[in-house]
């Protein structure tokens, strides 16, 4: 069955994607900054006990979120890493923050209608990773940092703090992944299939995204230390680990699956070593419980 695929569709053509150092704000501003919609029409209730569904749902014309925390909403708003934050990777934050469930409906004018479909279609597979390894804000990024800093008067800023972290370094005899041919080249995907064993399948994936793919199975960042470029398709089979696959330290239906150490090592040809490094935070300077409307 397939769980979940995260990435899909155009992760384009250049076959290296380079690392740029992020800047001492710790995030790389968007030069169309200015030319990004607001919305205009914001409605923030808290959630009811066991009423509504719950997620984030981008909608043609604005937002849908339905019993997300303050916290969750940072992490969507801020983060780069794709998955939850970590306990380690938000600091700051009132205790109603994670706590809390909002139910939110934000819209556009109408009149920008046409301007988020247009920024949706330039926004492609290849920026979307260009943007979490470099540290960018996607516009749906930008569009909810605003919501949350008019309507929870939300200050943040980033800082680096040595923390614990991975580092991916290539294994004694070099990498075994393929390097990717796609019929099309502006094509990409990874994805989880929950089987006997925890499988991970890539196509098309740049080597500087792949320490973002294990840093959402891991909770913990990973840095990559291999000097390698290159996009590559790998399928791998492990045991599942706690932020995808279960709790912490639990088995695939397969007892004999390796964990997912040995299967980077002996299926990738990477190794992933603890180290300890800096790593951007997300560190709440101020925030208010919005006025419901």
């Amino acid at each position: 069955m397939q769980l979940t695929v995260f990435i899909s569709g155009l992760f384009g053509s250049a076959l290296l994607l380079p690392l740029a150092l992020a800047q001492d704000t710790g995030f790389t501003p968007r030069k169309d900054a200015a030319q990004i919609p607001s919305y205009e029409l914001v409605s923030i209730h808290k959630s009811q006990d066991g009423v509504g569904a719950r997620g984030i749902h981008e909608d043609p014309d604005g937002l849908t979120a339905g019993g997300q925390s303050l916290r969750s909403l940072i992490g969507e708003a801020y983060g780069f890493s794709l998955g939850q934050l970590s306990e380690q990777e938000l600091v700051g934050a009132p205790g109603w923050a994670k706590t809390q469930l909002f139910d939110i409906h934000a819209k556009v004018d109408s009149e920008d209608v046409p301007k988020l479909k247009e920024l949706s279609k330039a926004e492609t597979m290849m920026v979307a990773v260009q943007q979490v390894v470099n540290r960018t804000p996607s516009f749906r990024m930008l569009m909810l940092q605003r919501l949350l800093e008019d309507r929870f008067q939300l200050k943040v800023h980033y800082e680096r703090r040595e923390m614990p972290l991975y580092e991916m370094t290539v294994a004694k005899g070099g990498v075994h992944m393929k390097i990717a041919h796609p019929a099309d080249p502006e094509k990409g995907s990874f994805g989880w299939i929950d089987g006997k064993q925890w499988s991970l399948k890539a196509e098309n994936v740049p080597m500087a995204f792949i320490p973002v793919i294990f840093a959402m199975e891991l909770q913990r960042p990973v840095e990559d230390k291999t000097s390698t470029g290159g996009n590559y398709d790998f399928e791998m089979h492990y045991a599942r680990m706690g932020a995808l696959g279960g709790e912490p330290g639990g088995t695939s239906a397969d007892d004999s699956a390796p964990s997912l150490f040995t299967a980077v090592q002996e299926q990738l040809g990477l190794k992933l070593l603890p180290g300890k490094g800096p790593v951007w935070v997300i560190v709440v300077d101020h925030a208010e419980m919005p006025s419901e409307n």
